[in-house]
């Protein structure tokens, strides 16, 4: 049985356990090696993955296990403390996880059914994907669920960073009714085949977000604005994209926020200007349809542009006036989200009190200061800047 073949690396962890200990969570922080829980990362042997897994060994006491269909994964590479399991997580059979699991999930192959069970055991369950659908089928499976764990929804760069930034800016400044989420993704070097074919799928996506206080539906490239990434740099042109977070924000932020949007540019500016002739023309749906060859012919392009991740998050008045702008310049995408990652493990590791059950997103667990210091610490070329009311000094950009 699968679940026999799992439970014989940790029985801790895929068989019957305890929830942790304030102690015990201290120790997986860094300290005593003893009674730790293992990290399961589902989906674990891609981009995203490896990196993670390389911040939790070099950096925690907690060993980790990935899941996917890959026969090997990356144990050979990081040694006895990472083991691989090799399992399509969507196929009828799936593991049995214990109250002590600290499950990642970097695939959205990953039955919402499954999640359901991770969190009735007594699991906290991360989630990172981007994508509308996929976030409410889990919400819908966890209704009603009955459980001592918790499923933290957006976490990662976009979502996850943006919610965080967007968050500040809402109490900051409570006069805050729209919210603008811009994020500009370098292209200098090839992202992995799971990112590059969601980008491609979700350019032909009707997809949902927030204006005026109702729930609309529009298409990949039927919004657009500009943003100054660079502060009083030459505003780049950005198209509205299906993030998921334009809608988780402006469900938690309450009455006041009647609009949420969020955009995404290309660095460098020209791949931009391609996205958007390509939906102007109609293409989004036949890049949807053709996804997945489209990404292996891509990932034998060149590479253009930085390898580097900027995100903005700009709030408005009533009167269409700035009240909070906060930026961030970061590196790669994918390490910058293995660290998003990464932080809001180590947050649940070392919070000292009881946890929020059920469904919960990156802002009950995870504070701006402490994403951007650890940003910052694995990513030195991080830089980040915050203003609020008169202090922003900007002007709605012309198209916002």
């Amino acid at each position: 049985m699968l679940t026999q073949r799992i439970t014989t690396l940790n029985p801790a962890v895929f068989d019957k356990g305890v929830k942790m200990s304030s102690a015990s969570r201290q120790d997986a922080a860094g300290g005593n090696s003893a009674d730790l829980p293992e990290v399961v990362l589902v989906g674990g042997s891609g981009d995203v993955g490896a990196r993670l897994a390389e911040l939790l060994l070099e950096n925690t006491k907690a060993d980790v296990i990935t899941l996917s269909r890959r026969a090997k994964g990356n144990a050979d590479r990081f040694g006895d403390r990472l083991r691989h399991v090799s399992l399509d997580i969507s196929g009828s059979e799936t593991p049995a996880m214990s109250a002590n699991a600290i499950v990642v999930n970097l695939t959205e192959a990953t039955p919402p059914e499954w999640i359901r069970q991770v969190i009735v055991t007594g699991g906290r369950f991360l989630e990172t994907s981007a994508t509308p659908d996929y976030l409410q089928a889990i919400e819908n499976a966890l209704k009603g669920a009955i459980g001592q764990g918790n499923a933290i929804l957006c976490v990662g760069v976009a979502p996850g960073l943006t919610n965080l930034l967007a968050a500040e800016i809402g109490a900051k400044c409570p006069e805050t009714v729209q919210i603008d989420i811009g994020v500009e993704m370098g292209l200098g070097r090839h992202y992995g085949a799971a990112a590059t074919e969601w980008f491609l799928r979700t350019a032909g996506r009707i997809y949902p977000l927030m204006i005026d206080g109702h729930l609309q539906s529009v298409a990949a490239g039927q919004l657009t604005r500009k943003f100054a990434f660079k502060g009083k740099g030459r505003p780049r042109h950005s198209i509205g994209y299906g993030f998921v977070d334009q809608v988780i924000i402006a469900r938690s932020a309450g009455q006041h926020l009647k609009t949420v949007r969020s955009f995404v540019a290309l660095d460098p500016p020209w791949m931009t200007r391609v996205l958007a002739v390509s939906l102007a023309f109609g293409l989004g749906p036949a890049m949807l349809q053709n996804s997945k060859w489209l990404t292996r012919w891509m990932l034998r392009l060149p590479v253009y542009g930085r390898a580097r991740t900027r995100v903005i998050a700009q709030g408005f008045d009533g009167a269409g006036h700035v009240t909070g702008d906060i930026r961030v310049e970061t590196g790669d995408q994918a390490q910058a989200t293995a660290i998003m990652i990464f932080a809001t493990v180590q947050a649940i590791l070392r919070h000292d009190g009881p946890d929020p059950n059920g469904v919960t997103t990156i802002t009950d667990h995870l504070s701006l200061d402490t994403a951007l210091a650890a940003l910052g610490q694995f990513l030195p070329e991080t830089r980040s800047g915050k203003g609020f009311g008169s202090n922003t000094g900007l002007q709605r950009e012309v198209g916002a």
